[in-house]
């Protein structure tokens, strides 16, 4: 603790913390009780405020959310010396791609430029592919005549092949697209195709979608992108809604969807399984 003038001054609030008060005894205005300080002794206050004492009254602004006291001078405050000023932090603009702040800040706006363009060329690649993939999908579709029916030993479930699709199979997590017209016990319930929306969902996720059940997916794991089906699950069979049954609710995008499946109704679905891709990161 460093006393400048001989002084102290205890707050009221604090007995154990002594702050250095810094007045002079001519005009000395506090709310608490203050000493004179002998002229000898105010030549610190010349050295630290540039003014003789005669013409400067100051006084000590007690703040309890300081560690040190204000002292005020006329107009003006000034923090007692020997603290020194926080110096501001600097930010800088920072961006998702480190390769173009890189390439900004070593070659300038042409640098970031240069690798927005290898950017757009990369997009414009992946569209050209995208068209070829499923140009390359069109050609390797064919229409099947006199299909047999497959029966899946497993739950019953069978399908006959209208079309054999030329793209991918669907996988697990990813996104497939669908269009169907489903019937329960002869009854369509759901009719994607005359809607003009198709069912997008992520293969063998739950809960299931649109309508949809255990025995599709179970058929569609055999079929590729492109492709068409005619699937039946069999009344009863547990790989279709149970004694439950369902009823289809509205959504945000289909608002008129009001379709019910029975409890152990019989299914067929004529379903042509779109696109599958890949889903976003």
């Amino acid at each position: 603790e460093r006393d400048i003038l001989g002084l102290t001054y205890t707050p009221p609030s604090s007995k154990h913390r002594r702050l250095p008060v810094m007045a002079h005894a001519t005009g000395c205005k506090m709310s608490t009780s203050c000493h004179a300080i002998p002229a000898s002794r105010s030549a610190p206050l010349v050295r630290m405020f540039g003014r003789a004492p005669s013409r400067m009254v100051a006084r000590v602004q007690v703040d309890e959310t300081q560690s040190e006291p204000v002292v005020k001078t006329g107009s003006s405050v000034n923090r007692v010396p020997n603290e020194e000023p926080q110096k501001k932090k600097r930010t800088e603009a920072s961006s998702t791609d480190p390769v173009s702040s890189w390439l900004t800040r070593r070659f300038g706006l042409a640098g970031g430029l240069a690798w927005l363009g290898v950017l757009a060329a990369g997009s414009l690649g992946e569209q050209v592919k995208t068209r070829l993939e499923v140009a390359e999908e069109a050609k390797g579709v064919k229409q099947v005549v006199n299909g047999k029916e497959v029966v899946l030993s497993s739950s019953g479930v069978s399908y006959i092949d209208m079309t054999i699709g030329g793209g991918a199979l669907p996988q697990k997590g990813y996104l497939a697209v669908v269009d169907f017209v489903g019937k329960a016990d002869g009854v369509v319930f759901e009719d994607t195709i005359s809607r003009g929306k198709s069912i997008v969902f992520f293969f063998k996720g739950r809960p299931f979608t649109g309508g949809l059940c255990a025995g599709v997916e179970e058929a569609m794991s055999t079929m590729k992108a492109g492709g068409r089906r005619i699937i039946k699950v069999p009344a009863g069979s547990p790989a279709g809604f149970g004694a439950s049954g369902f009823q289809l609710r509205p959504t945000t995008h289909v608002d008129d969807k009001a379709g019910t499946i029975p409890p152990g109704a019989a299914l067929e679905y004529d379903l042509t399984l779109k696109t599958v891709s890949i889903p976003p990161s």
